[in-house]
C-alpha cells in the first residue's frame, strides 16, 4: 500500500477512473484527494472499503501534495498546474494543454520512460493522448528492430473520448432513435447515434483536425531524429461508448512477415496480441474494457508493409498511466 499524497483534479469520467484505479492498487484512501468545481463538492466515491469525498479546488488545495493529476479541460489545466507547482507538487497533465509545449516532457510510459530521468525545468509533465500512447506502444518495437519509414492511421473513437457528456449524449440519441425520434444535435457536429462522423474537431485549411495534428506532432516529439517517421492520421467518431480502435498501415525500412511481427509484439508485456482471424478473434473495444494493455491483431505483412488493428480502453489506460507517472515523479529521486 502506498501513502503518497496525491490530488486528482476533475470528477468527470477520467477523474473517477483514476480514483477507481488508485483504489484497486490499494492506495491509502486518506492520502487521496479528489478536487473539482464547487458543483461537485461533497459528492462521495467508493474507494474499496472507504470513500473519497470531492472537495472544491482552490489555490491552497495542493499544499502537502506530492503529486497532482489533472483530469480537467485544457482551459483549466494551465492555471491549476501553476498553482500546484507553487505548492511544490509534481503535476501530471492528462488534458493535452501541454502536449505541444517543447518545454514540457511528453511521456508515453513503456516507450520513452527515460525522459523523466533527464533534467527538465518546471514540475509538469504531460501524458500523450491515448491514441498516441497506443499507437507508439505498438509501433516502437517495430521501429526499433526494423526501422519505421511512415505510418498512416485511422483512429475510431468512442463517445467516452468526449468525457461523460459524450457518453450521455450517445445514450440520449440512441434512445430517441429507437423510439422513432430524430435527436437534437448536441456536443458532436452531427448525431452520433447509429452514425459515424469522419472528423473529430474542426478542420484546418489543409483538412486536418486538431486531434489529427496532435497525434502527428506527438509522435514526431517521441521519435525525433535523423530517421523521423512520418505519421498521418484520420480521426472518426463512432457510436460506441468506450474504447478506441485504430487501423494502421506501417511501412518499415526492412521486409518482415506476419509471424515475425506477432512474435516480436508478444515479447512486450504492455501489449496483448489477439490474432486468430480464422476463429473470428481480433481486437475489439468490448475486449479492452478495464484493461490498460493495448490489444493488437489482424496482422498482415507484405514486404516492408505491415497492416494491423489496435484496440484500447482509452479512459482506463490514461488513468493507469497517469498514476504510474505520478508515483514515479513522487519518488525521492525526483
Amino acid at each position: 500500500m502506498s501513502d503518497m499524497k496525491i490530488a486528482v483534479v476533475g470528477a468527470g469520467l477520467l477523474g473517477r477512473q483514476i480514483i477507481a484505479a488508485l483504489a484497486s492498487r490499494e492506495h491509502d484512501a486518506a492520502a487521496v484527494h479528489l478536487l473539482a468545481t464547487e458543483r461537485s463538492n461533497g459528492a462521495e466515491l467508493d474507494f474499496e472499503d472507504d470513500v473519497v469525498t470531492v472537495e472544491t479546488v482552490g489555490p491552497d488545495s495542493f499544499r502537502g501534495m506530492k503529486a497532482v493529476i489533472l483530469a480537467v479541460p485544457p482551459s483549466a489545466a494551465r492555471l491549476l498546474a501553476s498553482q500546484a507547482q507553487q505548492s511544490g507538487a509534481w503535476v501530471v497533465d492528462c488534458s493535452g494543454a501541454f502536449r505541444l509545449d517543447p518545454g514540457v516532457p511528453l511521456v508515453v510510459p513503456g516507450v520513452n520512460d527515460g525522459v523523466l530521468d533527464r533534467p527538465f525545468s518546471g514540475r509538469v509533465v504531460t501524458l500523450a493522448s491515448p491514441a498516441t500512447q497506443a499507437l507508439a506502444s505498438v509501433l516502437e518495437p517495430l521501429r526499433a528492430k526494423f526501422g519505421l519509414a511512415f505510418a498512416d492511421v485511422t483512429v475510431m473513437q468512442g463517445a467516452a473520448a468526449a468525457g461523460q457528456m459524450g457518453v450521455d449524449r450517445l445514450s440520449k440519441q440512441t434512445a430517441e432513435l429507437m423510439n422513432g425520434k430524430e435527436p437534437e444535435v448536441e456536443l458532436f457536429p452531427h448525431r452520433l447515434g447509429f452514425n459515424l462522423i469522419p472528423a473529430v474537431g474542426e478542420l484546418d485549411a489543409k483538412g486536418f483536425s486538431q486531434d489529427e495534428r496532435n497525434l502527428m506532432v506527438e509522435t514526431a516529439r517521441l521519435w525525433a531524429g535523423p530517421e523521423l517517421p512520418a505519421v498521418t492520421a484520420t480521426t472518426v467518431w463512432v457510436p460506441t461508448y468506450h474504447g478506441t480502435v485504430m487501423v494502421v498501415s506501417a511501412h518499415l525500412r526492412r521486409p518482415v512477415d506476419a509471424d515475425g511481427v506477432r512474435a516480436l509484439l508478444r515479447e512486450d508485456s504492455d501489449l496483448k496480441v489477439i490474432d486468430a482471424p480464422d476463429q473470428n478473434v481480433f481486437p475489439m473495444p468490448m475486449l479492452t474494457t478495464d484493461d490498460d494493455t493495448v490489444h493488437v491483431g489482424r496482422i498482415r505483412a507484405l514486404a516492408e508493409r505491415v497492416q494491423l488493428i489496435i484496440a484500447v480502453d482509452n479512459v482506463h489506460r490514461m488513468a493507469a498511466r497517469a498514476i504510474d507517472v505520478a508515483l514515479e515523479l513522487g519518488d525521492a529521486k525526483h
